[in-house]
């Protein structure tokens, strides 16, 4: 059997004798008519007149004398009734209600209820409660939805909603008077003006015979305008149905069928196709949406024929609009033609949180007194690092970036290091103030049109469809400019956003492309009428298959089907019937439904398989083949090889590094410090990754003061209030304690580039800090007099591992001072610290969790091999623990020549071991080593 566009097609030519010049065709969509056309042209071998062909839209409109203005010019004209009776409401919060009022106004003209009527009832919430006998939970569940779709509180919620309710028929009269008087209206009162006119003045159509075909779940006013047609004896309808679930009264797909009045005994077509035609099934299980998009591009790549530009009668149907772009880029690389008919939700396009980011940039730039502008770096970041701006400027930002790297503690970029006289136009375009919303409308355009034309120039593979969303959202903004202009709104930066966010989550990029050409994406509603031999339809998931149908509404549920209006059993109906439309005269149908439940784009799978199964299958098992699959992927857990690196010439090369050549040495020179060492002692792979071939963790910015800062501070604030060289008695430790918040203040200001943090945690870390500074000059002054050498002071020294190699031993201790003719070294740790003890020299080179005893040996060391033989300590003070003191190391006991002499036999043999030939480099066998290790990743543990 034909499918029905080409029966169609016959039908006409036949009855017309080949002659269509005097036919018009309404069908369900524009693009049925283009494929109609196909068929026509098919069936032609000389020149003809086309038909009159139009979408039921497009043809009552034209039969209306009213002009249908745009989505956002309705909702403005609407707010100007609006504020009659909110006068204290702002547009931005009015938006959400308004696109409610016009959907529910819409709705209602369109269906021919009365009006009057209909908003008195609401008018009453006890009549809602009472008449109609609308149960508590009902109202809790419409409650619910609202605070959940609102964001609001749901006392204020019920009150604003009653308000309204109060007024809807009052503002409902009104704004149809308003736009009747301008000769506008919006689509529902459209259709209600020329249903009403068909009484008073009869109208006729542009051709001698309509025919109206394909057309399903009418609204009342569409079924009054075709029977007015009919009556007058120039019109035919054509349904396309078939007998399955028209004639069996328990399938919702053919509710709208059977309870049409248009529709009579026998009429043209129902079809048996499900009866007659094989069919095979295959019901596909996927994790995830990308799951899904994988999936159908492997099929493809197994069904499609040679000719790539052909790609068989083959439709992907996307219930699921953002799935879009993950199919797009699973489409086999072979395939050259194909063709997307759907609409997108702006608001799920990379260039939307462009323009988050962007104005995010804007809502936050800090002004000084000097009139100087800078930028937040988070919000700088998150623009530098957007793929449409990196397409521009990828190699200029990854410079840019490398330079901003270097100055890791800059929190706020001063405009001038964004933008300045070498910057690429686009830094000029992104990073200027803008003052006035008039401005933001020419910032974001101008920033549109320059990423748009280097995708012009580029052209990849998917340029076409990144231009389409890209121009789409200079469309929303330049036609917001023109409304608000025409309407006189004054609107603050926030507000501006706040209502073009609201207009960008409620609009969509209605694709379309070639529809005669290559493999076809379509959204579900775009396959009315359209037949194809294999269809793919994705996200077969409840509330996907049939679409939910929680949508917000004035009007409640019972009050909508007292007065005729669509409910929930009518949207699921329709779902219903497109679906088995689609599935009727296919013969290759892959059905795939995300098996992962708790996911939020995927409720369980849909109704819709069930019914397949238990019903379809059931009645046509002689042509109905259906198969169950579910896609998993093996999850094999290989085990890691151990990782183990030969010195080679060129690791040997990169190790000599660290030799001092002609004992000269500097800052510069690479040397060992005490956690290079202690590095290599806990794993000398993790040693040659970070110290030799400086595989480094990317370092983020800091706008808390965190853990390393935190150590960083104190340190350099120990350093301002003790000073070097100094003799600290009891009355200098007094006289001290009114420095110690000053000097805390220049050691923060310091570190974060004289940049002021000390807002939210910041202000709590500086109150612990210097609580800490106090704690160590207490304890501190227990031990007075105490006279200090050196604070922070680097230490150098030359070590010799042979005859020809010597290496540079290096550590910067945080403190040497003097008590009682004992020198001691201390080291500060704000970090947790084992309170293990190690009972011989040996252990501290053999067990990690001595790191802060072999650091304390290791200063001690530097210090004794550099200075006068007085008797020397050396420990740790835990600033976690001050309560302990200062824990000297060898039970708080001198460290005598003996000790030492030991530690440089270990330190000795530690760093001969790693220039070793012979030694390979290897991963430590303690995993418990690994736990916080960066490169773990790498080494699969």
């Amino acid at each position: 059997m034909p499918a029905f566009l080409e029966q169609l097609a016959n039908e006409l030519y036949d009855k017309h004798r080949g002659d269509l010049s005097g036919v018009s065709l309404v069908f369900p969509t524009r693009r049925a008519g283009l494929f109609f056309r196909q068929q026509l042209a098919g069936k032609i071998d000389r020149p003809h007149w086309s038909p009159v062909i139009y979408s039921i839209q497009d043809f009552i409109r034209g039969l209306s004398a009213m002009v249908v203005p745009d989505q956002l010019a309705l909702l403005f004209e609407l707010f100007e009734v609006y504020k009659n009776y909110f006068p204290s409401e702002p547009f931005e919060k009015y938006y959400p209600w308004g696109e409610l009022l016009l959907k529910d106004f819409d709705e209602a003209d369109r269906n021919l209820a009365d009006t009057k009527q209909l908003f008195a009832y609401i008018r009453d919430e006890r009549q809602i409660d009472t008449d109609f006998d609308l149960a508590e939970e009902d109202m809790e569940r419409i409650r619910n939805f609202w605070k959940i779709f609102f964001n609001k509180d749901p006392g204020k919620l019920k009150n604003e909603f009653l308000e309204n309710w109060k007024h809807l028929g009052n503002m409902h009269s009104d704004f149809r008077n308003r736009l009747i008087k301008k000769k506008w209206a919006y689509e529902g009162l459209a259709y209600r003006l020329v249903t009403e006119n068909l009484e008073e003045k009869p109208v006729s159509g542009n051709g001698e015979k309509i025919i109206f075909a394909g057309l399903y779940a009418l609204s009342k006013s569409e079924e009054r305008i075709i029977q007015h047609f009919i009556n007058a004896g120039n019109a035919d309808v054509y349904w396309d149905a078939d007998s399955y679930y028209v004639d069996d009264e328990k399938q919702e797909a053919g509710t709208f069928l059977r309870k049409n009045k248009l529709v009579h005994p026998g009429f043209k077509w129902k079809q048996n196709d499900f009866a007659l035609r094989e069919k095979n099934i295959r019901v596909i299980g996927v994790p995830f949406q990308v799951g899904q998009a994988k999936v159908t591009g492997n099929i493809l790549q197994d069904i499609l024929p040679a000719d790539t530009n052909s790609p068989g009668n083959t439709a992907i149907v996307l219930p699921d609009e953002n799935l879009l772009f993950p199919v797009l880029y699973s489409l086999p690389e072979k395939l050259e033609a194909f063709n997307v008919t759907m609409g997108y939700p702006l608001a799920s396009t990379p260039v939307f949180t462009l323009l988050e980011s962007l104005m995010l940039l804007q809502k936050n730039v800090r002004k000084k007194k000097d009139g100087t502008v800078s930028f937040y770096y988070k919000h700088v970041e998150n623009i530098l690092h957007h793929p449409s701006i990196q397409q521009v400027e990828g190699a200029y930002i990854r410079s840019w970036m490398k330079q901003l790297n270097e100055e890791l503690s800059r929190i706020q970029i001063p405009a001038d290091k964004l933008n300045h006289d070498e910057s690429p136009a686009l830094f000029k375009n992104i990073f200027r103030e803008v003052k006035k919303t008039e401005e933001l409308f020419s910032y974001f355009k101008t920033i549109l049109l320059q990423i748009l034309d280097n995708i012009r120039e580029k052209e990849f593979r998917f340029h076409e469809v990144e231009s389409e969303y890209l121009y789409h959202f200079y469309v929303q903004l330049q036609r917001l400019e023109d409304v608000i202009v025409q309407y006189s709104q004054e609107l603050s930066l926030e507000t501006f956003w706040n209502l073009y966010k609201e207009i960008i989550y409620s609009s969509k990029i209605p694709f379309s492309g070639e529809p005669l050409k290559g493999l076809q994406i379509m959204g579900f509603l775009e396959t009315r009428l359209l037949d194809f031999e294999n269809v793919f339809i994705l996200s077969v998931n409840e509330d996907m298959l049939p679409a939910s149908s929680n949508h917000p509404s004035f009007i409640p549920y019972h009050i909508r089907k007292a007065f005729g209006l669509p409910t929930n059993e009518d949207q699921h109906a329709v779902s219903s019937y497109h679906f088995y439309r689609l599935l009727q005269r296919a013969k290759n149908i892959y059905l795939l439904y995300n098996t992962e439940m708790k996911s939020i784009t995927a409720g369980e799978k849909s109704r819709y398989l069930l019914q397949l199964e238990h019903e379809l299958k059931n009645k046509f098992p002689d042509k109905i083949t259906m198969q169950s699959y579910l896609a998993v992927t093996d999850l094999v857990k290989p085990e890691p090889k151990p990782i183990q690196i030969q010195k080679t010439k060129e690791v040997l090369e990169a190790l000599n590094k660290y030799f001092i050549r002609d004992d000269k040495y500097n800052d510069f020179t690479t040397k060992f410090s005490a956690s290079a060492l202690m590095s290599y002692i806990s794993c000398p792979l993790k040693f040659y990754f970070h110290y030799v071939v400086k595989i480094r963790e990317q370092e983020e910015t800091e706008e808390d003061i965190e853990a390393a800062s935190f150590g960083k501070i104190l340190h350099r604030a120990m350093q301002l209030l003790y000073g070097e060289n100094a003799n600290l008695t009891e009355t200098v430790f007094d006289e001290l304690k009114s420095k110690i918040e000053f000097v805390v203040d220049i050691a923060i200001r310091e570190k974060f580039n004289g940049q002021d943090l000390l807002e939210g945690k910041n202000i709590l870390v500086r109150h612990v800090i210097i609580e800490l500074v106090k704690k160590i000059t207490n304890l501190d002054k227990k031990d007075a007099p105490v006279i200090v050498r050196y604070l922070e002071q680097k230490f150098f020294l030359p070590f010799r591992i042979s005859k020809e190699h010597t290496v540079l031993l290096y550590g910067i201790i945080d403190r040497v001072d003097e008590v009682a003719g004992v020198t001691r070294i201390i080291d500060y740790k704000t970090g947790k610290v084992d309170s293990a003890t190690p009972g011989t020299v040996s252990e501290i080179f053999s067990d990690t969790k001595f790191k802060e005893q072999f650091q304390a040996y290791f200063y001690a060391y530097l210090y004794m091999k550099q200075s006068a033989s007085k008797p020397l300590k050396s420990g740790i003070m835990a600033l976690k623990d001050l309560s302990d003191g200062i824990r000297f190391i060898n039970k708080g006991e001198l460290i005598t020549p003996e000790q030492f002499e030991e530690f440089e036999t270990h330190l000795h043999a530690t760093i001969a071991g790693i220039f070793d030939e012979s030694l390979p480099i290897i991963q430590t066998t303690n995993l418990k080593n690994c736990e916080y290790c960066a490169y773990k990743v790498i080494c699969h543990r």
